[in-house]
């Protein structure tokens, strides 16, 4: 038995089972209206229920939860001990801090059109050049410039240098040599590397103070992308670069191969010093270097 009146259901099914047959005798009668607003109350208030039942679930606390991890998230409580340097040096300019771009990155690509080096030699060569403006590990070439191709002083509108330009080599550790600390407004041409004008990265070198106060480089940080730097020659002609970008560097991890690698442009370092002083030690632990090119010469 299938629970059917014995001879078999109407054809379509019985109202009981949902039929539609035309046959069927009795039809069920519709609830009243007081009915149907208490099954809708009723269920509406068994949805929202049911809302936040699973919304209780969904914020309960986990495992990963207590233990200070939230399923998805990074975790950022060490994150302060890795350093993340740029891919290349930066800009510079007001409100840009000045950081030191990743070790592996190459100099800054030029801000406008470099132009063709005054004189192509192979002194301007890297394996000529010493590994850091303080390394006891300096070079010198057996190659020097030509007397023609020497700076003789240097101009910087943005920062109101006008500084003459002296030369410098290695002492007898090894390491580039600075201007006299007695002639603070002095800079120094690393005269065993390319002279400004030339091809390769030529290397000027300046104090940022001294104990009488405020030397030529003092101001050489707030250099941005786009100023200019003109080089008087003693050939009499006027060499400008063009800036490309500034870093601040440790002098721990010196860009050896971004600031002396050759390059086909003539390209031209200025470095000072930065960061903080070391009373005990007497010199800072940072480098402000200024990358530039060669962009325009004037005179003969």
């Amino acid at each position: 038995m299938n629970g059917t009146p014995e001879g078999g259901t109407p054809e379509g099914g019985t109202p009981e089972q949902g039929g539609t047959g035309t046959d069927a005798k009795k039809t069920r009668k519709p609830l009243s209206q007081p009915v149907l607003a208490t099954l809708l109350v009723a269920g509406s208030f068994g949805g929202i229920a049911a809302v936040m039942a699973g919304m209780l679930v969904v914020l309960s606390p986990s495992d990963s939860q207590e233990s200070g991890q939230v399923p998805g998230a990074v975790n950022v409580q060490d994150a302060g001990s890795v350093a993340f340097l740029p891919p290349t040096v930066g800009p510079g300019g007001p409100g840009v801090p000045l950081t030191a771009a990743d070790p592996a990155a190459p100099p800054p690509l030029p801000a406008i059109q470099p132009m063709a080096p005054l004189t192509l030699t192979s002194a301007a060569s890297s394996s000529s050049t010493p590994l850091s403006s303080s390394s006891s590990s300096a070079k010198k070439t057996t190659t020097t410039k030509k007397v023609t191709g020497r700076p003789l002083k240097i101009s910087i509108p943005a920062i109101g240098v006008k500084a003459t330009v002296g030369s410098v080599g290695v002492d007898k550790s090894g390491a580039i040599q600075t201007p006299p600390l007695s002639k603070p407004n002095l800079t120094g041409w690393y005269r065993f590397g390319p002279a400004p004008g030339d091809q390769g990265p030529a290397i000027v070198l300046g104090h940022v103070n001294t104990r009488k106060g405020a030397a030529v480089f003092s101001r050489l940080r707030e250099l941005k992308r786009g100023n200019k730097i003109a080089v008087l020659r003693a050939d009499g002609k006027m060499a400008i670069f063009t800036v490309d970008g500034i870093e601040q560097v440790s002098k721990s991890t010196f860009p050896t191969k971004r600031v002396y690698s050759n390059t086909i442009t003539s390209s031209l370092r200025l470095i000072t010093c930065g960061g903080v002083y070391n009373a005990k030690q007497h010199h800072y632990t940072d480098n402000i270097i200024v990358y530039a090119t060669l962009t325009e010469t004037k005179g003969k």
